[in-house]
């Protein structure tokens, strides 16, 4: 066993991380992100009055789940949106900004398709489509879960005028909405997961990263407030530039969490499936010829080789001809 992990899983392992580039892909994937963002929100925008609520509610959910830092870019860009005259119906303009803003779905399937070893390029046209679709289905997911968390208690109410409900199900829905808000991140996460990159894994590789990336951003989201307010100093708490540092940090700690869920789902993979991977990529290692002292060091690759059919002839580099060869 212990052979087994010093010459199968670390290096798979490390192969594995090497190729994710956390760092570097997060804060590609962070910029598209902010890049984004406000056709999102403009987006998000156009739906909320459609619904027979107050949109200050939804609001007031966003300022529960979004930390303290952000919200000075995030609320005050969305109540501007909402008081404007371009809300109300579906348009060809929201149609618009909403392909704008699968932009970043776009770069996300780029980058988990790096992290999952995906080596055949998307079809463009196809590629959009598809974030196209999956921004459209996470608008939905988000409304779905405003109507919950905000509007529930009012539905129950609304039924209960019709219909006597015990008052059981107040208190039981009021301390279920919270484990049911990680249940629907656990899935939407394991969406994201399973149907953005183009691997051909079974679901269930989807799931540990999903729950892995729903804790993270539980921490995350505490975490970040706790610093922010207690260790970021009055130059990143205050004013519109250390706001904007502020949330393009929060993106980029979030696009660390999505793309370490999907690391994870590929190392669990991997490690189900050693033997494949193994075969796949060859080994290498660093030796110095014994017979051949004018060469440098060579990395040797040691795989399947066939024997060579004809004899191998030495040439010499004609400038060092006459330099002695053991």
């Amino acid at each position: 066993m212990k052979g087994n992990f010093k010459d199968k899983i670390i290096p798979m392992t490390m192969a594995s991380v090497n190729q994710a580039n956390i760092a570097g892909s997060a804060a590609e994937m962070s910029y598209y992100f902010l890049l984004s963002l406000f056709p999102v929100l403009m987006m998000i925008a156009n739906i909320i009055p459609m619904l027979p609520f107050d949109p200050e509610s939804v609001v007031s959910l966003l300022e529960t789940l979004l930390p303290d830092q952000v919200e000075p870019v995030i609320i005050p860009t969305l109540q501007s949106y909402l008081g404007s005259d371009t809300t109300g119906a579906l348009s060809v303009s929201f149609l618009l900004i909403l392909w704008s803003g699968s932009t970043a779905f776009g770069t996300m399937q780029n980058i988990l398709n790096r992290t999952y070893g995906v080596t055949d390029k998307p079809n463009f046209i196809v590629s959009r489509l598809i974030s196209f679709a999956i921004a459209f289905v996470l608008v939905i997911v988000a409304v779905a879960l405003s109507v919950i968390f905000v509007f529930g208690q009012t539905l129950l109410e609304t039924v209960n005028q019709f219909i006597q409900l015990p008052m059981e199900l107040f208190a039981i829905f009021s301390s279920v909405k919270w484990p049911i808000l990680i249940v629907v991140l656990i899935i939407v996460f394991t969406f994201i997961y399973q149907f953005i990159p183009q691997h051909n894994y079974p679901i269930k590789y989807s799931v540990p990263g999903a729950i892995a990336a729903t804790l993270l951003s539980a921490v995350l989201s505490g975490g970040f407030s706790f610093y922010v307010s207690n260790f970021g100093g009055s130059s990143v708490s205050n004013g519109t530039i250390g706001v904007f540092i502020v949330l393009m940090i929060y993106l980029w700690l979030t696009s660390i969490v999505i793309i370490a869920g999907a690391l994870i789902n590929h190392l669990v993979y991997r490690l189900k499936h050693v033997e494949e991977f193994l075969d796949t990529s060859p080994n290498y290692h660093t030796s110095t010829s014994d017979h051949f002292p004018i060469m440098d060091e060579q990395n040797i690759v040691l795989g399947k080789l066939k024997r060579q059919a004809a004899d191998i002839t030495l040439t010499v580099n004609p400038a060092r001809a006459n330099e002695n060869i053991d």
